[in-house]
């Protein structure tokens, strides 16, 4: 049966993604009240957030994490659970073009390592999230696609070696697709509950000593002698309370903006809408990606499909904004026939909205605000592999700056030109898509 209700309390607002509705609840921790002090102070209980904490809070350092709501509950929450090592809408070429071979190189390595760093975090953890490291397929359509992925693959040879292009014939024994004519394979990809995984990683950080505030939405962010404050407030009874720290860094991922002016206007939002179906039948599970990995490809018009807990399929479709539950489940059914060498009729379980920010170099960005005051910025759709080393990264800077060497560079905040209208161009350009495909097909 189709849930009508997600699908309308998605345009409503509401997230009643699959992730939060399965999950057991997250270990309650109390509100931030009166005042408390760390040498850290992370706003944000995210990959990034609770990666960071959790190396520094091994390290024995004192560190804090205030969070607006629960661990998961923002874009993370709202997201596929794709763990996919790889490049949004550009190539190693292009990155090293537009940030030079010394940060551009940096990103790369640090990108093409993020799903393998990420599942032995997990593993070294023990965290429960139906972590499933079976690897991530981008396929692409076209007479020249193989001779462009392989040209995209040798431009990654100095940072990694772990891509293969598949042909044609391999990526439909690979998937159970039709039409695309290669496909790059990253062995380290694959896929995860977000939400368990943010859960896991709260509770490991705590074990190690740290500390998180729950439903403490930071109101202020000031200068307080050489360090910080950190003003909250409680979503539940108006209370709230204060944080000193020798330093922080913002992990709010699009609520960053919020935090500090400098980083107004810096990333662009873009709206993603996932569906989860009911259980299916042994048949499809079998055709469908039978060797269990992720795919997105690599079109205009995003095809992107994975399985889940108790066979279910999880897809991406761009929800319009006046659509009712029984024409969403009609398209996703087409979309999927004309896209699955074997289909059968689906029926929607879950459906939700979240929202991916990206900027302007489509790479994770780390940018230095003031002494003490660091901020992590827009994972571009790809932050369940890369905020994780982003993470680890960003704690190697903060416990020896001066030993730093070779990962990321601390950039300044970069205002998008044209914001008034960019912020739009992200949900033009996936609408856009679709309703060219549309119109091709009809």
């Amino acid at each position: 049966m189709t849930d009508a209700a997600g699908v309308a309390s998605c345009r409503a607002g509401i997230d009643p993604s699959y992730w939060r509705a399965s999950a057991v609840r997250a270990a309650p921790r109390p509100p931030l009240a009166g005042a408390a002090e760390a040498e850290f102070a992370i706003v944000g209980a995210g990959i990034a957030g609770l990666s960071l904490a959790l190396r520094l809070a091994a390290e024995g350092r004192e560190v804090v994490v205030v969070e607006e709501s629960v661990p998961g509950a923002g874009a993370l929450g709202a997201s596929a659970g794709i763990v996919a090592p790889q490049l949004v809408r550009t190539t190693p070429a292009r990155v090293l073009r537009r940030l030079g071979r010394d940060v551009g190189g940096a990103w790369l390595r640090l990108i093409g390592e993020s799903g393998g760093h990420l599942f032995d975090t997990i593993r070294q953890h023990g965290i429960a999230c139906d972590a499933r490291p079976l690897g991530f397929v981008a396929p692409a359509r076209g007479a020249g696609a193989e001779r462009r992925l392989a040209d995209v693959v040798e431009q990654w040879r100095p940072f990694r070696r772990d891509l293969v292009v598949a042909g044609a014939s391999d990526v439909v024994s690979l998937t159970g697709t039709r039409g695309y004519a290669a496909a790059i394979v990253d062995a380290s990809g694959g896929g995860v509950d977000p939400v368990r995984l943010a859960h896991g990683l709260a509770d490991r950080l705590v074990a190690a000593g740290g500390r998180i505030f729950h439903h403490s939405p930071v109101t202020a962010l000031n200068r307080d002698g050489p360090g910080w404050r950190l003003t909250t407030g409680s979503a539940a009874d108006g209370a709230g309370g204060a944080v000193r720290a020798a330093r922080v860094v913002l992990c709010a991922n699009g609520g960053n903006h919020r935090l500090h002016p400098m980083l107004r206007e810096t990333v662009l939002p873009m709206r993603i809408h996932e569906l989860v179906t009911m259980p299916l039948s042994p048949a499809m599970r079998a055709a469908v990606l039978p060797h269990g990995h992720a795919l997105t490809d690599l079109e205009r018009d995003i095809f992107s499909i994975r399985w889940i807990a108790g066979d279910r399929l999880l897809t991406y479709y761009p929800v319009s904004a006046h659509a009712t539950a029984a024409s969403v489940e009609a398209a996703v059914n087409g979309r999927l026939r004309a896209m699955l060498r074997h289909y059968e009729p689906v029926s929607i379980a879950n459906s939700w909205q979240g929202m991916a920010w990206m900027n302007s170099s489509l790479l994770p960005r780390v940018v230095r605000l003031d002494d003490g005051l660091l901020a992590v910025q827009a994972c571009n759709g790809r932050g369940i592999a890369t905020n994780a080393v982003v993470g680890r990264e960003v704690a190697r800077i903060l416990l020896a700056p001066d030993a730093y060497r070779s990962g990321i560079a601390l950039e300044a905040p970069r205002p998008v030109r044209g914001f008034a209208l960019a912020r739009h161009l992200p949900d033009m350009l996936l609408h856009g898509a679709r309703a060219l495909a549309r119109a091709t097909r009809g």
